[in-house]
């Protein structure tokens, strides 16, 4: 800038930058982020993780996403906390329901969901959503309409953001010689005595202040000197509970390469691919389509690989086996479903082709907007080995069920063209098909009752009776 010498350039570039839609003047830099994003931090539920897994949760709650405008959730959140005067004119809450947006007086394009401000829920400093939000709340689950439901999904969001801007949401200090191993926000200093109060009420303000200061030197060693004194105190009064740094660099790892959100196309793609080439190789089979259908099959088992890789991880991170919640059985059915198909792939590479697909298609619902992907601490009922012999067999199952699903369909298909042309060729395929398909239904149904046995000796240990005819038993 100090070379343009004309100044009235100057101000028509000011002039319009400051009519920008997002202007990112002001972004932390990611080598200090990265240094925050370790910071372990306890949740609601009493979880310590990174801070880093903190803000991807809030962010996707919020947004939908776990990035903004190609910043980073650390980078948002830190940004929503340092300076919520303007981030509250930030279009990143996500609406979807017409009836709503026509109440924030927000104009409807017709898309998905949209995103729209923090200010917008408000006039002359009225919430507008209050009246609505009691209606939906004193209505039983059951009685609520799409709206309701929607209205309390979106008052949940405008809530976090409101948390966010008032500087509470990361709970850092563990308490001294707390046998419930219980950490405050810098907000919450009363419970802290001496110098130990002085640090927790001050070092937050000062980290924000050092921001500041950052922005305008564009040195940043002082925050990330106040963020290795808050590791330090972590490590001090924290150290018996606090998470060793492997396991904190693995789930950091696991939330940016997303393994299970990347995986749905990979298998959708590799599995459609090769029922392709299986397909043709009933009617023209050359060196050039069996080449083809060996390196699809490779490719799969790449991602099967990948995907055994994520649920260790996941086990790593949680401590716990990861089938203990709807998003974690979506994903170790996904996995039961491609072990089955690769079972039975000498046999019948139709058989893991089709598999690949169901299992890109149970990695899609995993990630619907319905299914939270956050790693939480086991309910004490499931804090037991059943859980790894009891839930790993019967739900192992159902991608049994799903591979014999997938291969009836297929059956069928083939039954709707076959003609005098194609009779010899397609009569030893189905053949093939059905006699698998017995197999893997056999299998499944005796893992299916093996486990529903099992469930009923689990039942007896926790609740001291085998089977209580509820509608998930029965």
């Amino acid at each position: 800038l100090k070379k343009i010498k004309n100044k009235s350039l100057l101000v028509v570039i000011a002039f319009f930058s400051s009519f920008s839609l997002f202007a990112f003047d002001d972004v932390i830099p990611l080598e200090h982020v990265d240094r925050f994003d370790a910071l372990v931090v306890q949740d609601n539920g009493g979880r310590l993780k990174p801070a880093q897994t903190l803000t991807s949760e809030y962010l996707r709650k919020i947004h939908g996403t776990d990035t903004y405008n190609n910043l980073t959730a650390t980078q948002v959140v830190l940004g929503m906390m340092n300076d919520p005067v303007e981030w509250r004119k930030k279009q990143i809450i996500k609406v979807k329901h017409p009836k709503l947006l026509k109440l924030l007086n927000v104009t409807d394009n017709k898309s998905r969901s949209i995103k729209v401000s923090f200010n917008n829920f408000f006039l002359d400093g009225n919430y507008l959503l209050t009246e609505d939000v009691e209606r939906a709340y004193h209505k039983l689950p059951k009685d609520r309409t799409k709206y309701d439901k929607e209205i309390i999904s979106v008052d949940e969001r405008v809530n976090i953001c409101f948390t966010i801007f008032s500087s509470g949401i990361f709970r850092f200090f563990p308490l001294p010689n707390d046998s419930n191993n219980t950490w405050f926000s810098y907000k919450n200093n009363t419970h802290f005595s001496n110098d130990d109060s002085l640090f927790v009420v001050n070092i937050i303000p000062m980290y924000f202040s050092s921001i500041k200061n950052g922005f305008q030197t564009n040195d940043w060693s002082l925050s990330d000197s106040i963020v290795n004194y808050i590791d330090k105190f972590q490590r001090k009064y924290g150290s018996d509970v606090i998470p060793s740094d492997t396991v904190i660099g693995l789930e950091i790892l696991y939330n940016k390469l997303s393994i299970f959100s990347r995986l749905f196309p990979y298998y959708f793609v590799t599995g459609l691919f090769l029922i392709i080439f299986v397909i043709i190789q009933l009617f023209y089979n050359n060196k050039l389509i069996i080449y083809s259908i060996q390196f699809f099959k490779w490719l799969i088992l790449i991602g099967f690989t990948v995907h055994i890789c994520g649920l260790i991880i996941r086990w790593i991170i949680s401590n716990h086996a990861p089938w203990s919640n709807g998003y974690e059985s979506m994903i170790y059915i996904a996995f039961a479903t491609i072990l089955a198909g690769i079972i039975f792939s000498k046999r019948s590479t139709l058989t893991l082709a089709a598999t690949a697909v169901v299992a890109s298609l149970l990695l899609m619902v995993a990630h619907l907007n319905w299914l939270d992907p956050e790693i939480t601490n086991l309910v004490p009922v499931l804090n037991s080995y059943w859980l790894l012999i009891h839930v790993a067999i019967i739900t192992a199952s159902y991608g049994f069920f799903a591979l014999g699903s997938i291969l009836g369909l297929i059956s069928l298909c083939i039954i709707s063209v076959i003609n005098k042309k194609n009779k010899s060729k397609l009569n030893n395929t189905l053949l093939e098909i059905t006699l698998i398909n017995e197999k893997t239904l056999e299998v499944g149904l005796f893992m299916l009752a093996v486990g529903t046995f099992l469930g009923g000796v689990w039942a007896n240990e926790s609740w001291g009776r085998y089977w209580g005819w509820d509608p998930k038993e029965t």
